[in-house]
């Protein structure tokens, strides 16, 4: 059973319950839910678990203090502050901690400090964590990642380098990568496109600020490549039977609108990539190539097999033969009967 914070009606506890339980282990139980206002890093909520004491914002862990490396918790009732330390030095301050809800933080707290966790819990753990070292093993490659075979157009950001290797499978590269300033980045692979918006300003100015928006497609899904441009700005649309031009997303109709507010926002939107008209001439070779594979991915290979040949009339007649001449030794025809049927396949 869970303690929730104080201040939460039982309506309110139980979707939160649900939102934490989407961000830790399977099976990991919660004893104790409740608020916190945290800005670095930022965190709504504190729980506390058999394994450890969690930051959460929504469904993303933000911060962890496991009993097996925690020194001390103290809280702070004139600030409303719970400093939690571990082996290490580190501290983290849990801020706007309610003081009825102190006791069951660190009553469960110490609970956990006491306990053995559950086997299945530890596993669950050490998978984890072994998930994310892999994780970052990958992501250490992506930033220092320089795409050998790669043709790269501008500068993609370490956080567009990351999203581009999350896009590849195994030990495959994109054969092109175009980045429009902080528009965002289109990333093509061997039959598949992908437009990445990610990063600080970009991500900011695609409506996801401090995350991502990205979408792939695949080249026999699209329908065309339509680019859109006045003076100097303009916008680079991927069209499919899901995202049709006859709306025309163009650059002015939405980009002076906040953040999600436009439809026509080219970019918020997940198949438009924002380029100066510039950047569209000195990217238009590659473009070009692009609609050529995406057009060579929609051909139908038909294959022609040519019927056998039949058997030649001669190969036929001189077996017919053949079986004429032995019922004729073997005294089935007569000389006559053999000389008629003969003379019959003949001609």
């Amino acid at each position: 059973m869970t303690y929730f914070s104080v201040r939460w009606k039982p309506d309110k506890a139980a979707r939160r319950l649900t939102v934490a339980k989407a961000a830790l282990l399977p099976g990991e139980e919660v004893w104790y839910l409740g608020g916190c206002n945290n800005l670095t890093p930022l965190m709504n909520e504190i729980a506390v678990t058999p394994l450890r004491v969690v930051g959460l914002l929504e469904r993303e862990i933000k911060y962890e203090a496991r009993y097996s490396d925690m020194q001390s918790m103290t809280f702070n009732e004139n600030k409303g502050t719970l400093d939690v330390v571990r082996d290490n030095g580190h501290s983290m301050t849990f801020k706007q901690i309610p003081t009825p809800d102190v006791g069951a933080i660190e009553h469960y707290a110490r609970h956990g400090q006491n306990t053995p966790a559950p086997p299945e819990l530890l596993a669950a753990q050490n998978a984890a964590d072994a998930a994310l070292v892999a994780a970052a093993g990958r992501m250490e490659a992506a930033r220092n990642i320089d795409w050998p075979h790669t043709i790269v157009r501008g500068q993609p950001s370490r956080k567009a380098s990351e999203a581009i290797l999350r896009q590849c499978h195994q030990d495959e590269h994109p054969w092109l990568i175009l980045t429009s300033g902080s528009a965002g980045t289109l990333v093509a692979l061997e039959d598949r496109l992908a437009i990445i918006k990610t990063g600080g300003v970009t991500g900011f100015m695609a409506g996801a600020l401090g995350g991502e928006r990205s979408v792939t497609f695949h080249y026999v899904d699209i329908t065309g490549i339509e680019y859109n441009s006045g003076f100097v700005t303009g916008v680079l649309e991927v069209l499919t039977p899901s995202y049709q031009g006859t709306a025309n997303k163009d650059y002015w109709r939405g980009s002076n609108q906040s953040r999600n507010a436009d439809s026509n926002d080219p970019w918020t939107l997940s198949n438009t990539l924002p380029l100066s008209k510039v950047e569209f001439n000195s990217y238009l070779t590659e473009i070009n190539d692009l609609r050529s594979r995406i057009g060579r991915a929609k051909q139908v290979n038909v294959q022609v097999v040519a019927p056998q040949a039949a058997a030649p009339a001669s190969a036929g007649l001189t077996e017919q033969l053949t079986r004429l001449a032995q019922l004729h030794s073997a005294g089935a025809l007569t000389d006559e009967e053999f000389t008629a049927a003969k003379a019959h396949l003949l001609g």
